[in-house]
């Protein structure tokens, strides 16, 4: 095992620095870009089991508070996906 999450900590960040600017100028809602925070996340966080990461629970940890910074209402807004059946995207006024 390796305890080398720093590196993966640091991802996280770049990546929700990068959705936070686009949320900034006008690109993506808040909502969305905390969605894509968090499943690039997940993403880090199964790469990290499957590497033997030591201490994932502190990249969980950043990720959960990285999605809160970016969309304050980001607990409504995942109540509001899990009860959407099905959830899609709305792109210039048409569901897909």
């Amino acid at each position: 095992m390796t305890d080398d999450v720093t590196a993966l900590i640091e991802e996280i960040q770049r990546y929700a620095r990068n959705r936070a600017q686009d949320v900034t100028r006008g690109a993506e809602t808040p909502a969305l870009a905390a969605l894509m925070i968090e499943k690039f996340g997940e993403g880090l966080v199964k790469a990290g089991h499957l590497l033997g990461v030591e201490r994932v629970d502190a990249l969980k940890d950043e990720i959960s508070r990285l999605v809160r910074v970016v969309d304050a209402q980001y607990p409504k807004h995942l109540q509001y996906r899990f009860e959407a059946r099905p959830a899609g995207l709305a792109i210039n006024g048409e569901s897909h």
